[in-house]
């Protein structure tokens, strides 16, 4: 484990906390690092959470959140930017998403959070589609939540994406456990394991753990997503 944001987090600003600053995976921590040192060569990356069990609550936009913030900040240490992330690099429909990526600057990430409705696959492909074809100059660092891993589309599953990550519950519904898998393995797993959906067929690049507490303000987190969620009900009443 390594310790990030010490600055934004001195002693005491969350419960239990005993140094300053936050703890994260080293291994998650170097391999955000690399990223951040190649999107400067008009790179723009998508990585992918999803859960193997296909259970809500496991800390999908809790973790992606963390890594939101320590992307921030290597980034700004690396080029001298004073970026913050906040609530508002936070989408949770996917047509949104190309909006806000020209509302913000270059290197920053974009989470589009996990968005349950009918038409989800076919709005995210879409979308997602529209991102690369606007928007990969833009050198953005993108994360989506997906219910399915096996569910995205081969492209954005295969080629696309840079990384995906299992968040996931331990044997005794524990949160905070995850599985990294980088470029071939997150494609050797998608292509042996789709058509039986077996998150066994593939071993993960590593394995690691992370800590509760979202990496932005959680009470205008949960306000915005039930906003976001209200105003989509008012534009697509159930008939």
């Amino acid at each position: 484990m390594v310790k990030y944001n010490i600055k934004k987090y001195p002693k005491g600003s969350f419960k239990g906390q005993k140094t300053d600053g936050k703890y994260m995976d080293g291994w998650l921590h170097s391999a955000l690092k690399l990223y951040a040192k190649k999107i400067s060569r008009d790179m723009t990356f998508l990585g992918i959470i999803f859960s193997s069990t296909l259970e809500v609550g496991t800390g999908k936009s809790v973790m992606a959140t963390q890594i939101g913030e320590a992307w921030t900040e290597i980034i700004n240490d690396m080029y001298g930017f004073d970026y913050e992330f906040k609530v508002d690099n936070i989408v949770w429909q996917p047509k949104d998403l190309i909006e806000k990526s020209f509302d913000v600057p270059k290197y920053s990430m974009i989470l589009l959070d996990e968005w349950e409705d009918s038409t989800y696959w076919s709005e995210l492909g879409m979308s997602l589609r529209q991102f690369f074809r606007k928007c990969r100059q833009l050198n953005l660092f993108m994360i989506a939540i997906i219910p399915n891993w096996f569910q995205l589309p081969l492209s954005y599953a295969v080629s696309r994406s840079i990384f995906a990550i299992d968040v996931r519950f331990n044997d005794k519904l524990d949160r905070g456990f995850f599985s990294f898998y980088n470029f071939p393995d997150k494609r050797f797993l998608y292509i042996m394991g789709k058509r039986t959906h077996n998150y066994k067929c593939a071993k993960p690049t590593f394995v690691g753990r992370f800590q509760d507490g979202y990496g932005v303000d959680e009470e205008e987190y949960r306000k915005k997503k039930y906003d976001d969620m209200l105003e989509y009900d008012r534009k697509n009443p159930i008939k």
